[in-house]
């Protein structure tokens, strides 16, 4: 796999995945259809179209109808899953072995049709803030818990217009992430076709996708740092580096990371060294973290490496 498909999460078992979805359907009325939404741009695009032909599923572009539909084939795909347990089993088995550490397999219970489930897939994508214009990649895993958890009432509203439930695996590839529309006849859903994120929103969604940027940059740079195996736990590790970077006032994406090799180089709580103490004083007046690293002695250095030792 190449370093930019590359992901900060732990393999799912194929199995699992036709387990879960299993006990969706098993949750499910009849009258609800089971639907399975994949993020193309995270699997080998090949081999997605032969599984999928292998399968005999048909599928659709989940954007089309939409100003995103131009992603096509690399760009989200709905795919409507069978009736029959034993065929959708073996064929959401066939789909997880495309690379199982891909976080782009997300399912959903809805007793719509595509089409409704397109335009609210657009809706989600096409997010706006203060003007800008964003494409939230809501198909891909790492995004979703974070996006629907942020949704605001009449947001929320309007994604259960489509969808009663949508469940997808956490980073571990064991626990099943659930978001379940709850019952408010009487809200007022969103009627934008877009989204609309105000300031709250927006800051969540980028604070929760930091640590994924720095194990991009981490894998470009410093690839010897980075595990092959519990990529899940080391997503944690970065996650709590980044916090302690914010808590010290460090800003700005190349000190952040810096910040965090020195965390897995010289130990998690490195920046708790004596030495250091002004260090901090002068990175919450403004000073960068890089260009005060310059002025650290040897022995600081060796402290520092002796104590990860």
């Amino acid at each position: 796999m190449s370093a930019a498909l590359e992901f900060a999460t732990d393999p799912i078992a194929p199995l699992h995945l036709a387990h879960a979805v299993q006990a969706m359907a098993d949750a499910q009325p009849s009258s609800v259809g089971l639907w399975l939404l994949v993020d193309a741009a995270l699997l080998d695009p090949a081999r997605l179209a032969s599984v999928l032909r292998r399968n005999g599923w048909s599928h659709v572009n989940a954007l089309a109808n939409t100003p995103l539909e131009a992603y096509g084939a690399r760009g989200p795909q709905l795919v409507e899953l069978p009736l029959d347990d034993e065929v959708r089993a073996e064929g959401l088995r066939r789909l997880a072995t495309i690379d199982p550490a891909a976080p782009a397999f997300s399912w959903i219970a809805s007793s719509r049709v595509a089409a409704d489930l397109q335009a609210c897939f657009g809706y989600l994508a096409q997010a706006r803030h203060d003007g800008l214009k964003l494409h939230c990649r809501m198909g891909d895993v790492r995004v979703l818990p974070t996006l629907v958890a942020t949704l605001a009432e009449p947001q929320t509203r309007r994604v259960a217009q489509a969808i009663s439930q949508w469940q997808w695996f956490d980073r571990s590839g064991a626990v099943v992430g659930n978001w379940l529309a709850a019952d408010g006849k009487d809200d007022v859903a969103d009627a934008r076709d877009h989204l609309e994120l105000d300031a709250s929103q927006f800051a969540t969604l980028l604070d929760a996708s930091e640590a994924d940027g720095i194990f991009a940059q981490l894998l470009e740079t410093v690839s010897q740092l980075v595990p092959q195996t519990d990529r899940a736990a080391f997503h944690q590790r970065l996650q709590r580096a980044l916090a302690v970077a914010t808590r010290l006032h460090v800003a700005g994406n190349p000190d952040r990371l810096q910040f965090v090799v020195l965390s897995l180089t010289c130990g998690d709580d490195f920046y708790q060294h004596p030495d250091l103490s002004d260090t901090w004083k002068a990175v919450a007046q403004g000073t960068s973290l890089s260009g005060l690293m310059k002025g650290w002695s040897d022995a600081l250095w060796k402290a520092l490496e002796g104590k990860a030792s």
